[in-house]
Formats: structure tokens, C-alpha cells, sequence
């Protein structure tokens, strides 16, 4: 389908079937960037917690080499010792930076668990696809950027080193720890600007991903109409569940007028059927009702199971537009209906 056909903004169903299936928008510069930042905050708070303790290990290892004597057994103990002390200094850094990953992920994209993603397709090891998308435009604009990216972040390390060689020559009469404290400083400056740097490109990397995602998942105006009619129902289907519902209705009505108290009519165009029970109901009820052939209906079959039909021309009309099926009469309307069930009951009477 040509993308110009493509000019509707996806429905949340189309969202929600492309994110079953992976497609989001996504940028891996801002996950770079944040993970960066995090590292970066992380020594600034830890730098003298860590430098003590590498301190410390290089003491150890200063002391050790005195008393050190070369074996399987010796190299083995010192292979361990050296893992176990790198392990504890960078367990914690190793955590952060999986909780930070994980929480930049579910920032971008929310948390999302695709198994469509993990099945196996023949596409995704087709070595002919693999080619197509290593030489594909997508793949050549990738390259271009990180060339671009290396490019500026190499010149701001020249801009840098440039402006403070001067600085750095003058730190060769100064004392080791000045030295060493002049340097991790300027090495902060130096991973601080490029930070920055990489935080720019994060920001428009992710509102290029988040234009090219929503660009993706367009869809045509004839899907959109497809869709309704799916999510809807087909208006053709649905006007013959409403025709069927009707006429059960009108059925279960007409069987409501074989237990009515009295018909009025005007005499052909309106017919209302009422009900009266005084010890169920605090007024007449309206049971049945119609118009034309329905109301012609309603004298039929009042007139085979013998209820009384009374001419009410004004009092049909009015019942018929004021009162709904299974409702009782308004107030106003008591008199008057009560005058023609009290002349029905005295037929009855009477026979």
C-alpha cells in the first residue's frame, strides 16, 4: 500500500497489535545517554568510597609481591583473590546500571512482554534478508551517523586537551596527589561534555523514532472502516439484530394485550392496551400500544379474547406519546382513565 494512502493516524487497536508484535517507538541513543548519566553520577557520589578502597587493593598487592612466590597453587589463589575483590568494588555499579537500563525502558516504551517477538521465523535467519538490511538505506543512515558521532565527540577531545595542555605541563612540579586530583577532574569535564553531547543526539534520535513510528503504523481510510466495522459490528448485521429484537418485542407486547383490562383507540390510527391490578399497581399500566397496523393488531386480538375496545380519539393520542410500555399513567390522566375502566368494569358486571 502506498504511503500516501497511508494519511489516518493509527486507532489504539492498531497500536496495540504493532506493540504485541515488538514495533515501538524506541531510541537506543537515549538509552546510551541515560545509561551514561547514571554512570557518571554514580562515581562522582562514590569517587572517594572507591578511591580509598583501590587504595587499599594497591597497598595489598604492594605488600603481597614481597612474600610472593610463583606456583599452580599461588596463581590460582591470586586469580581468585583479584576476582573476589573486583567483583564486590563493581557488584553495586553492575546493579545500578540494570536498574537504570531496565527503568529507561519502561519509561520509553512501558513494560512489555512480547513472545511474537521470540518465535521463530524463516525470515529472521534468511541469510538474503540479512544482506537487504546490512545494505539497506536504514543501515547506511545508522552508519553515517555513528561516523558523525565519533567525528564530533573526537573534536571535542582535541577542543579539550588542546585548551588545557598548558594547565597539564604545569602540574609536573606539583605533588602526586594534586596531580592525580587535577586529572580525575579534568577527566569528569572531559566524559561531562560528551554527556551532553550524547544527550542532544538522544533527544532528537527519539523524536526521530517516534516520527518514524507513527509514520509506520498509518493507516489508509479503508482500514479504519474495516476496523470499525469489526470492532462495531456490520451495520447491516447489526439493523438485523435490532429488526429481530423488535419484533420479539412487539411479540412479547401483543401477548401482554391478551391480559389487558380495556383498548382505547381513536378508533384507527392509535391503540393503547391498559392494565389495572389494585394490588400490585398504584395506577393503570400501559401494556401494549401502536399505530396503524400495530394498533390494528391490538383491536384484533382484543377482539378475539374479548376485551373491551373504547373510543378515546384524545386520550389514545395522549397515552400513546406520554406513557412508555410498562409504565403507569401519569397523574393528569387518572380521571379520565379511571372513568372508562369504572364503565368496563360495570360491563363486566353485567354479564
Amino acid at each position: 500500500m502506498p504511503d500516501e494512502d497511508r494519511t489516518e493516524p493509527a486507532t489504539p487497536k492498531r497500536r496495540q497489535e504493532a506493540r504485541e508484535e515488538g514495533k515501538v517507538a524506541k531510541s537506543v541513543e537515549l538509552n546510551t545517554a541515560f545509561l551514561l548519566l547514571v554512570s557518571l553520577v554514580f562515581f562522582f557520589f562514590t569517587a572517594s568510597s572507591l578511591g580509598e578502597k583501590y587504595r587499599e587493593i594497591f597497598t595489598y598487592f604492594i605488600k603481597l609481591a614481597g612474600n610472593f612466590h610463583l606456583n599452580m597453587n599461588s596463581v590460582g589463589t591470586l586469580f581468585n583473590s583479584v576476582n573476589s575483590i573486583m567483583f564486590k568494588l563493581l557488584i553495586p555499579f553492575f546493579i545500578v546500571i540494570a536498574t537504570a537500563a531496565f527503568l529507561i525502558n519502561v519509561v520509553q516504551v512501558g513494560f512489555m512482554i512480547t513472545p511474537k517477538v521470540l518465535e521463530m521465523k524463516f525470515d529472521k535467519i534468511n541469510p538474503v534478508n540479512g544482506l537487504k538490511n546490512m545494505f539497506s538505506l536504514k543501515s547506511f543512515g545508522e552508519l553515517i551517523k555513528s561516523f558523525l558521532k565519533a567525528a564530533v565527540m573526537v573534536y571535542i577531545l582535541w577542543i579539550f586537551v588542546k585548551n588545557n595542555i598548558p594547565k597539564w605541563q604545569a602540574l609536573t612540579k606539583q605533588p602526586e596527589n594534586v596531580i592525580f586530583l587535577m586529572l580525575l577532574k579534568d577527566t569528569f569535564l572531559i566524559v561531562l561534555y560528551t554527556l551532553v553531547f550524547i544527550m542532544f543526539v538522544a533527544i532528537v534520535d527519539y523524536l526521530f523514532q517516534r516520527y518514524t513510528f507513527e509514520k509506520s503504523i498509518r493507516m489508509t481510510k479503508q482500514e479504519v472502516k474495516d476496523e470499525y466495522k469489526q470492532m462495531e459490528g456490520d451495520p447491516k448485521v447489526k439493523q438485523k439484530i435490532r429488526s429481530m429484537q423488535m419484533e420479539i418485542a412487539r411479540r412479547r407486547m401483543m401477548e401482554e394485550v391478551k391480559k389487558a383490562d380495556v383498548v382505547i383507540t381513536n378508533p384507527t390510527h392509535y391503540a393503547v392496551a391498559l392494565k389495572y391490578e389494585s394490588s400490585k399497581m398504584n395506577a393503570p399500566k400501559v401494556v401494549a400500544k401502536g399505530i396503524n397496523l400495530i394498533a390494528k393488531r391490538i383491536r384484533e386480538i382484543a377482539e378475539k379474547h374479548d376485551i373491551p375496545i373504547v373510543e378515546r380519539p384524545e386520550l389514545a393520542k395522549e397515552l400513546y406519546k406520554k406513557v412508555p410500555i410498562d409504565r403507569e399513567i401519569p397523574h393528569e390522566l387518572y380521571k379520565a382513565v379511571a372513568e372508562i375502566l369504572a364503565y368496563v368494569y360495570s360491563l363486566k358486571n353485567k354479564f
